[in-house]
């Protein structure tokens, strides 16, 4: 025993212990629990479901014996390395000490596993433990199919190109890809390796997706080249962006994984590759209206009208910029617009000019030769447009500007005008090619556009092709050395394999793709400054193409200066100009005594020219019209026709144009060209003239054809032919308005006439018209003078405060020096600007005679007053011809008078009435603002409309109302 132990000799500490008799008390080792007090049942606590949780007793370590505590001393202490734990990694096991069924199967490796958790172990087994823990149930309707990763790849890629695989067909009733199944009914499931039912139809789905878009978009791409092939090129350009980006996204897939001799790749690393072109054509199925979701009955074909197919466009990628979209998304998105708008902002620009070949085929314009300003039995005879008025383009897309919206359908109109009142104007030139409107997004290209600088590169000379080279056809030998003829850089851009090397439409894509910024720029950072940003070029040249026609209409030097017309129509539509009011009141009226008056009549034209006079007694049997002309009473016949009335009306024209003084010298001489004022002025002999308007018969209509109403000449009007282009200022609805005011004056200038004929009639105090009746001849008297009042306040306010009131500061304000109109100080934005201003001139005109459709009741009220003291003109007329007994006629004068003023109190209560129910505003006027020129605030302001009926008031008598 020696042998095999030996121990160390004791040190000298140790021989106290050595020296004592009794050996150290051995401690025990277990320890017995007391019983409980109580009776046991087994029973019970073998149905005890769980143990009581206790602590576990600590294990009591027994003393180590004396003699055995050398054998713990270690006589060296090894020193451990550094590097323990990495041997530990490289050593490891060489095979897994883990026994188990799954070590008989023979693709068993039985390499060491690195943890204990089954999901890292081998997929195979972890997915033998799922199958065991949750087994699958026996379905009869469901097939279930289990395939290898990279079975499943190759499938699935063939899928995502839009084509059927292995796995997967095309269904053409659903457009979708479905599960290719054994029995037809049963519904297929695909098991991937490892992956359990819902992680394989989830990583699946996300690949049937992209390859279902892409078979709908494509068969989207068939049906728009049929269906819309004569739809313009809006949607032709659609069809083309969308078309190239498939292409792209098909080019694309075909580089994602699985490639050839790619060994090993995760699920997650090839999802990664195909998920960005998942969000494109999501993205482009939700634009098409063909998304996953929807079955083919709810598809909703595009619009191909180019506004609403942009404004969808637009809204589109304006979501996408809203909702953060991927990058790559957003610049498909922004790739789209931008091709599908191009042809449209092109065509926008030449309607006004700008960019491009501006110039437009003129219509020929036949002016008639024949007398259009004869009495006209037929309509107005309004001269037609010219037919660039129906190609004007007022409907815009929805992301158009307000100002752009504004201004473009003005600045078409203007073109048109320009062309045909300057055809050389120099703005009428064609502009450099690079001013184009299109979309740009580059921070580079915003920063030009926002400093006003181009920076796009000007259109180069393409390079000589090899195949343009000179080489001799007779030596065929040379054609290799044809790039030694080419000018130095020219063969950049193609190999010599591929000479014809031009950019596709896919690497363009590319390009933009690649140059998109991830944000706007911070010039612009919405959509809606892009977009104003855009157009601001576009703005700037329709304003100057506004302002310089309007500077044509404006200009005193231009020819077709606006401010003659104006004082043409003032003249003689509304009866300004003394000497065509006097000689047209010489015409159609008269305020002779009567019949008895020994009045020369005109019996015809001939008679007038030879100035020979026949008095002839008209028979008494028929009732006087007073105010009206003997000479349109010749033939009895109401209205009257023939050229006696042709003849008077247009020597009135013709005698009341004053030639001036400088035009006889001029044609006198012979040696001097006339004027434009006095060109002018013989242009509108041939333009101003009278027409007869059909005007209805029916009951309640046919008072015209009573030569004793006031509505008598209602049908005669004046009619005005407004050169072209100044036709877009005096327009047919405004020279209606003249026309209605023409009429209205002819009204009161009979009844002026019929109230001096009653002067007339009671001129001889010896023969009153009633010497009985001494009660009504004071009446007649009195009812005279009130009427004549009345009558001189109307036509008063209306020549002086209605039309003179409105008309002299609106042509104050065409009156304007020539440096105004150099830049943009004029008081009209355009010449439609100033035409509104007109057409508001008339209206306020309008309304302060009480003939708008508003004031219907004052203006009723206001017209039968007239009639009234037109009736008291023809009973005394009647009186005066004997026609009436004096005791018949008392009376009736009587209940005229009482009538008279009850009307007249009527009046002036209606005319209060609208005074207190439209308060006049600062501002109103000429349609507002915009009706005043430059320096009009600091003369003259226009009385306007409603607020000029208070001048009425004042100056009717106030006893009216009492």
């Amino acid at each position: 025993m020696t042998g095999l132990f030996r121990l160390p000799p004791l040190p000298d500490e140790f021989d106290e212990y050595t020296a004592q008799t009794v050996l150290p008390e051995f401690t025990p080792r277990f320890f017995v629990p007391p019983m409980l007090d109580k009776p046991q049942n087994p029973i019970m606590d073998t149905l005890k479901l769980r143990a009581p949780i206790a602590p576990v007793p600590t294990p009591l370590r027994l003393a180590l014996a004396t003699e055995l505590a050398p054998l713990m001393r270690i006589q060296t202490v090894p020193k451990l390395n550094d590097s323990i734990w990495t041997d530990a990694v490289k050593t490891g096991f060489a095979r897994s000490e883990i026994l188990s069924w799954d070590a008989l199967r023979p693709n068993y490796s039985g390499h060491p596993v690195p943890n204990p958790f089954i999901s890292e172990q081998d997929k195979l087994v972890f997915a033998a433990a799922r199958y065991y823990v949750q087994p699958r149930l026996n379905d009869p309707g469901i097939e279930v199919k289990y395939v290898t990763q990279h079975e499943l790849l190759t499938a699935l890629k063939m899928t995502v190109l839009g084509t059927s695989s292995p796995l997967h067909t095309w269904d053409p009733v659903s457009e979708t890809f479905v599960q290719i199944v054994a029995e037809k009914g049963t519904r297929g499931i695909l098991l991937v390796d490892d992956k359990d039912e819902v992680v394989s139809k989830s990583w699946i789905s996300g690949f049937l997706t992209i390859g279902t878009l892409m078979r709908r978009l494509e068969i989207l791409l068939a049906s728009l080249g049929s269906r819309f092939a004569k739809e313009g090129p809006t949607i032709h350009a659609f069809t083309h962006a969308l078309s190239t980006i498939l292409s792209f996204v098909r080019e694309s897939l075909a580089r994602c994984s699985p490639r050839e001799g790619q060994l090993s790749i995760t699920l997650s690393a090839v999802w990664n590759e195909y998920e960005p072109y998942q969000d494109i054509l999501v993205s482009l199925a939700a634009l098409c209206g063909r998304a996953e979701q929807k079955s083919p009955r709810d598809y909703v074909m595009l619009d191909p009208a180019p506004i609403n197919l942009l404004s969808l466009l637009y809204d589109h990628l304006h979501s996408h910029m809203e909702q953060q979209s991927p990058t790559m998304v957003t610049a498909v998105s922004a790739f789209i617009l931008t091709s599908a708008s191009r042809e449209y902002f092109q065509q926008l620009s030449r309607s006004v000019g700008f960019g491009g070949d501006s110039s437009v085929k003129k219509p020929a314009r036949v002016v008639g030769e024949q007398d259009q300003y004869a009495l006209d039995v037929s309509d107005d005879g309004i001269e037609e447009r010219p037919d660039e008025v129906d190609s004007i383009i007022d409907s815009f897309p929805t992301f158009f500007p307000p100002n752009v919206v504004n201004v473009l359908p003005a600045a078409q109109k203007s073109l048109i005008l320009l062309r045909a009142a300057e055809p050389d104007h120099p703005l009428l030139r064609a502009p450099p090619a690079h001013c184009i409107v299109q979309w740009f997004w580059a921070w580079d290209e915003v920063e030009a556009a926002w400093n006003h600088r181009d920076e796009r590169p000007a259109p180069k000379q393409p390079a000589r092709r090899l195949e343009d080279s000179p080489v001799d056809g007779n030596e065929p030998g040379l054609a290799q050395f044809r790039i030694f003829d080419l000018e130095p850089g020219g063969h950049f851009g193609h190999t010599l394999l591929d000479d014809k090397h031009t950019p596709t439409p896919i690497s363009a894509l590319q390009n933009f793709i690649d140059t998109f910024p991830k944000s706007l720029h911070p010039i612009t950072p919405t959509l809606s400054h892009l977009t104003s940003l855009v157009f601001e070029r576009l703005v700037q040249h329709a304003s100057t193409l506004s302002s310089t026609l309007l500077s044509l209409f404006m200009s005193p030097a231009a020819p077709l200066q606006f401010r003659p017309h104006m004082e043409l129509l003032h003249s003689y539509l509304l009866l300004a100009a003394p000497s065509f009011r006097s000689r047209l009141a010489a015409a159609l009226f008269s305020d002779s005594q009567g019949y008895d008056a020994d009045e020369a009549i005109p019996v015809s034209v001939r008679t007038i020219g030879a100035r020979r006079k026949a008095p002839e007694k008209r028979d008494r049997v028929h009732r006087w019209p007073v105010g009206l002309s003997f000479a349109l009473l010749e033939r009895e016949t109401w209205p009257p026709v023939g050229a006696d009335l042709s003849f008077f009306l247009r020597t009135v024209i013709v005698d009341s144009f004053e030639v001036p003084a400088e035009r006889r010298l001029a044609e006198a001489e012979g040696d001097g060209a006339p004027s434009i004022r006095e060109t002018f002025w013989v242009e509108a002999e041939r333009r101003l003239g009278f027409a007869i308007r059909d005007l209805p018969t029916g009951p309640g209509h046919d008072q015209w054809l009573n030569p004793l109403s006031i509505e008598a000449l209602d049908f005669l009007y004046m009619d005005y032919k407004p050169p072209h282009p100044l036709d877009i200022l005096i327009t047919p609805e405004i020279l209606s308005k003249y026309q209605r005011m023409f009429t209205y004056l002819l009204r009161i200038i009979r009844v002026e006439h019929a109230l001096a004929a009653v002067f007339r009639m009671c001129r001889p105090a010896a023969r009153p018209l009633f010497p009985t009746f001494t009660p009504s001849n004071k009446l007649l008297l009195h009812f005279r003078f009130i009427a004549h009042a009345f009558v001189s306040t109307l036509s008063e306010y209306i020549l002086d405060t209605a039309i003179g009131g409105n008309f002299d500061p609106f042509l104050a304000s065409l009156s304007l020096s020539q440096p105004a109109y150099d830049g943009h100080s004029l008081g009209f934005s355009d010449v439609f600007a100033l035409a509104k201003a007109h057409s508001a001139l008339m209206d306020d005109v309008l309304s302060a005679c009480l003939l708008r459709s508003s004031q219907r009741a004052a203006g009723d009220l206001l017209r039968q007053a007239l009639e009234l003291v037109l009736e008291f003109a023809v009973l005394v007329g009647e009186r005066k011809t004997g026609r009436l007994e004096e005791y018949e006629a008392a009376p009736r004068l009587g209940d005229l008078a009482g009538r008279f003023r009850a009307k007249m109190r009527a009046v002036t209560k209606a005319l209060k009435a609208l005074l207190d129910k439209e308060p006049v505003l600062g501002g109103e006027g000429l349609g507002g603002s915009s009706a005043q020129g430059p320096g009009q605030g600091q003369g003259r302001r226009p009385t306007g409309g409603v607020r000029a009926i208070a001048h009425l008031c004042e100056s009717l008598s106030e006893w009216w109302s009492s």
